[in-house]
């Protein structure tokens, strides 16, 4: 992750503080995966007799969307806004 980041011109610095989410979740390396996404987590809700996916997902959200073991979401800054093209207007 760290290289495809130095790729588009950031150091590992800030990877670190401008995206600590995807610095926790990467940190170990990357989930294995095949390249596809076959639902596993809904057939395991289904099989648990679960009414709630949020039972068996890993990164579970809490009811205000947010994800307490990542901080996200987070703020964003100015620049990050400017590097992606979007405008805010703060009226």
């Amino acid at each position: 992750m760290i290289k495809a980041f130095e790729i588009a011109g950031y150091s590992k610095e800030v990877v670190e503080s401008k995206f600590p989410a995807l610095w926790n979740a990467f940190h170990y390396g990357p989930p294995p995966h095949g390249g596809c996404a076959p639902g596993i987590d809904r057939i395991i809700m289904l099989l648990a007799n679960e009414a709630n996916i949020r039972q068996i997902v890993a990164f579970p959200k809490n009811g205000k969307a947010r994800d307490l073991l990542m901080g996200a979401p987070s703020p964003v800054t100015s620049e990050q806004l400017k590097e992606v093209h979007i405008k805010m207007d703060n009226k």
